[in-house]
């Protein structure tokens, strides 16, 4: 069976996670979200703390990387329904 270039992509992702199969991938990628986000939680509490601060860049900062975080996430949600769909392998 031929692998797709999604498919090769997938495999790769399953090895960096260390999973053998497309549940345990997924299982983990949202434990992965999860903790991205606790992340964005914890920025957000920083961000109203600092949006008052003498200079706008603390809090500017924080923005910004609420934004990253929710990419991250939003891009990890796309690979966990390709393991949902079982695109890995297929041809």
């Amino acid at each position: 069976m031929a692998v797709t270039p999604k498919g090769r992509l997938l495999v790769a992702w399953a090895k960096a996670l260390g999973v053998d199969n497309d549940l345990d991938a997924i299982v983990e990628l949202h434990r992965v979200m999860n903790q991205l986000d606790d992340a964005r939680s914890v920025l957000q509490k920083a961000n109203r703390l600092l949006v008052n601060a003498p200079d706008p860049d603390a809090a500017r900062g924080c923005v910004l990387a609420m934004g990253s975080l929710e990419r991250a996430g939003a891009e990890l949600l796309t690979v966990a329904r390709r393991f949902h769909k079982h695109e890995r392998g297929r041809g």
